[in-house]
């Protein structure tokens, strides 16, 4: 590794270079001595160092026992900013994961997190949000634990187990909400949570190929809480959830728990009571207590963040109907130029009319059971209101005689021919929003936040009924089953989802007579 100076060198007045010690994108770290002989670590800031030092003069001030201190912001001789901080001799956190692949011993994880939490909760007291929370910025010297590279500016980065690395949260410890840079400080409260995993099964919950395999990972997949001992099951669980108003509240509340894990483990084991004799002729199932912890239900939401959700949604279903379309222009681009493109705007709207019509009543049956009967007529009016919006996108005018096709048979044999029109599109959509539970698909509490099984059940039923209903106007054949399977995908992204709390398992024995 090249550094830019060499031991000896005197780039900043004061202070004299041992040796380099690590680089980034952010700059370079280097071992220096100053000339009272104290030992500190300096970093030669590049890139927008700007904001970056902003940060770091919000922070020279903090002092707690976990966190390397930040003495002073001093620019040298060529106008190049350094920052003169602690430095610390002793070994990462990724170092000694290193040694330990299956995870640290208990006492031993318990006190390396409640160090980190100790440090981030004191960040936070202050307003700062570390932003960067990994292994390889928490460091062991003499028995104490600390946190360094806090306030400053960050990218992305791929890098796990690099010790200075320039990041926002390096993806595998990065938040889901990042993606959407609308955060606070529930993002370490989550990397805290990622750490905590890795401490206790040797391995970072989500892992791929690519930053953007893992970054999906952390939005969509439901860590695999298998791997994490049963005691921590819980802590994990809260910590890594992908809706921050679930986390922890506070690294502090965080740590209240992982210290009474290590309490609870600690306390002897009560001796068990004598058994009851038993009644006779008895033969029912009956649980036994679990020793596992018991996770509460998820709390339930207001109605003004429902509505924030809704209008979210809204808006993004716009933007993926835009994208939708033009993907599929994309796979057949000989079939669309000229005139012939403009038609594409009845996909790109009615695609918007379809998905709007299942979030809008979908989100008022968030919260409460409801009669699937009663959903299912409601959704058929919905549908029928959207094929009326596809007959007019495609041309239709009330009192205009239209001919039919053969395809259109069934219609105008069910329907006077001034009024077929209208009872094909109707009946079209009013019957694909019925057979399927479309309110399934944004249910905040479903199994999984994206599934192929809805959409190709969308598909089927939509191919099905173009061969009893096929609306006669259409731009193209088979749009209208397009639209419902474009439907099916968007409403699914943009839907908030819980990550479910894994049951907690029981054992269950059998009395006898």
């Amino acid at each position: 590794m090249k550094f830019s100076y060499g031991s000896g060198q005197r780039p900043l007045e004061g202070f004299t270079i041992k040796r380099g010690v690590g680089k980034g994108g952010f700059g370079e770290v280097y071992f220096a001595i100053s000339d009272g002989g104290k030992e500190v670590a300096l970093k030669l800031v590049r890139g927008d160092s700007k904001i970056e030092l902003r940060g770091v003069v919000q922070c020279l001030n903090l002092k707690h026992p976990n966190l390397v201190s930040l003495y002073d912001l001093r620019t040298d001789a060529e106008g190049n900013p350094w920052v003169v901080m602690e430095y610390v001799a002793g070994e990462p956190l990724n170092v000694v994961l290193s040694r330990h692949p299956g995870g640290l011993p208990m006492e031993l994880a318990r006190e390396w997190f409640l160090a980190l939490a100790r440090a981030v909760a004191y960040l936070h007291d202050h307003g700062i949000v570390h932003r960067d929370l990994k292994p390889a910025n928490v460091f062991i010297e003499n028995g104490t634990i600390k946190v360094c590279d806090y306030g400053l500016s960050k990218s992305i980065s791929t890098s796990q187990r690099t010790a200075q690395t320039q990041s926002i949260g390096t993806v595998h410890y990065m938040a889901p909400e990042i993606s959407t840079g609308n955060y606070n400080r529930q993002i370490d409260t989550y990397a805290a949570g990622v750490i905590l995993y890795e401490m206790v099964t040797g391995r970072v919950p989500f892992d791929g190929e690519s930053a953007g395999e893992i970054l999906m990972k952390h939005l969509t997949s439901p860590p695999d809480l298998a791997r994490v001992p049963t005691e921590w099951v819980a802590v994990v669980s809260k910590a890594l959830t992908k809706n921050p108003v679930y986390r922890y509240a506070s690294m502090t509340e965080m740590a209240r728990d992982v210290e009474a894990v290590g309490q609870k483990k600690k306390q002897p084991a009560r001796s068990a009571p004598p058994p009851l004799p038993l009644p006779a002729q008895t033969t029912e199932r009956v649980a036994a207590p679990a020793d596992e912890p018991i996770l509460t239900a998820l709390p339930a939401v207001s109605g003004r963040q429902q509505w924030m959700e809704l209008s979210w949604s809204m808006a993004v279903t716009v933007a993926f109907s835009g994208l939708a379309t033009a993907l599929w222009v994309a796979l057949r681009p000989d079939q669309y130029s000229g005139s012939e493109f403009t038609r594409l705007t009845t996909l790109f709207f009615l695609t918007i009319a379809a998905s709007w019509a299942i979030l809008i009543p979908a989100k008022l049956w968030t919260e409460r059971r409801g009669d699937s009967w009663t959903r299912r007529l409601v959704m058929l009016g919905l549908g029928g209101v959207v094929g009326l919006l596809a007959c007019w996108l495609d041309g239709w005018t009330p009192g205009r005689s239209y001919r039919f096709d053969e395809g259109s048979d069934l219609v105008v044999k069910l329907f006077p021919r001034d009024v077929a029109i209208e009872a094909t599109y109707f009946s079209y959509y009013a019957l694909a929003f019925f057979v399927l539970r479309w309110w399934r698909m944004t249910n905040r509490r479903r199994a999984q936040r994206f599934s192929f099984a809805p959409i190709l059940g969308a598909g089927f039923w939509g191919a099905v009924l173009l061969l009893l209903i096929r609306p006669p106007h259409q731009p193209w054949p088979g749009m209208a089953a397009l639209v419902l399977v474009m439907s099916a995908t968007i409403v699914q992204l943009v839907s908030p989802w819980d990550q479910p709390p894994p049951s907690p398992a029981r054992r269950v024995r059998l009395k006898y007579a």
